[in-house]
This record gives C-alpha cells, structure tokens and sequence, in this order.
C-alpha cells in the first residue's frame, strides 16, 4: 500500500471513531444526572398531575408512589445509557488497538528497520502512562466527593476513583500533546518554507 492510501485510511479511521466517541459522550451528558430529592419531588408531582388531568380525578397513587416510579423510571435510563457508554467505549479501545497493531505490522513489512521507532513510541506512551497513573493514585476517595455519593446512594470504590482520575488525566495529557504538537508542527512548518 501507498503512504496516501494508508494516511487516507488512517484519517477516515480516525473522523469515524471520533464521531462514535462524540455520540457516546453526548448520550452519557444526556442521562448523567442522577435526579436528587426536589427533582424526584417535582417529577412525582408533574407525573400525578398528569395522571389526574387524564382522568379528571385523583390517582388511586399518591404523589410519592409516583415519586418512586419517575426516579425509578430516571435511575433505569441513566443505568442503561451508562451500559452503552462502556460498551461503545470498549469497543472504541478494541478498534483503535486492533487497527494500531495491524498499522505497526503493515509499516514493520514495509520498513523492518522502523521498528525500533514504534517500539520507542511505544514505550514512552506506555510510560507516560503509568506516571499519570502513580501521579493521579489516591489512597481514599476525597471526602466531599464520597459524601455527595454516599447521598445519591451510589456505590463506589477506591480502584473506581483512581481508574477515573486516571482515565480523565490521561485525556487532558494526550489532548496537550496533541494541541502543542499540531501547533509546533505548524511553527516548524512556517519556518522550514
């Protein structure tokens, strides 16, 4: 294969996990908020109002039942949404590292030589992984944060929180390095002309 045709690939690869990644986050930001107790409240009352114009009397339920049912009814969508979040992005980190694997292979075919430059990028991304890893690790989960938790009655654990802190660092982390790179490649390009 032409270095075009692999660079073609290669992007159209990359705007279509892009896309999937941004469908993901926005289906996550949709039903991410867990409802507290004035948002339960008000949705038991609209929902026995709406039960009460209906039928143009009192509901056999009172406005707590439906409470239950309209937090139930929130908890059961932010639950599923959250299944599909992980799973798409599992499948999201399945396809990048399928495709890197088959791309070091094709380019080790191509360039034998060259592979002691994808093994050093290899490490130093590996690398640059484990300091934030070590650098983001907390013994205990921060105390206002296990409040706020331990209030909306959800289940947490310390592996959890430091999986998390890691995982959004780690964003931030190859987000930079991507800006700088593309503005330093942009430097050098001006100035190489």
């Amino acid at each position: 294969m032409e270095n075009k045709t692999i660079k073609r690939i290669l992007t159209g690869l990359t705007v279509v996990l892009m896309l999937i990644g941004v469908v993901v986050s926005a289906i996550s930001i949709h039903y991410g908020d867990t409802p507290g107790e004035r948002e339960s409240k008000q949705l038991g009352i609209i929902a026995y109002n709406a039960e009460a114009n209906a039928c143009q009397c009192n509901p056999e339920k009172s406005v707590d039942e439906f409470e239950k049912e309209a937090y139930t009814r929130v908890m059961n969508n932010i639950n599923n949404a959250t299944s599909t979040s992980v799973g798409w992005a599992l499948l999201l980190t399945v396809m990048t590292v399928v495709i890197w694997v088959i791309f070091i292979f094709l380019g080790f075919i191509k360039n034998p030589k060259g592979i002691v430059k994808v093994l050093v990028t290899f490490g130093s991304f590996a690398l640059l992984l484990l300091i934030i890893f070590f650098a983001t690790r907390a013994d205990a989960v921060p105390t206002e944060l296990a409040e706020v938790l331990d209030k909306n009655n959800v289940a947490y654990d310390t592996f959890g929180y430091n999986l998390a802190s890691w995982g959004i660092t780690t964003s931030i982390v190859l987000i930079g390095l991507a800006v700088l790179s593309w503005i330093g490649g942009g430097i050098y390009g001006i100035i190489k002309k």
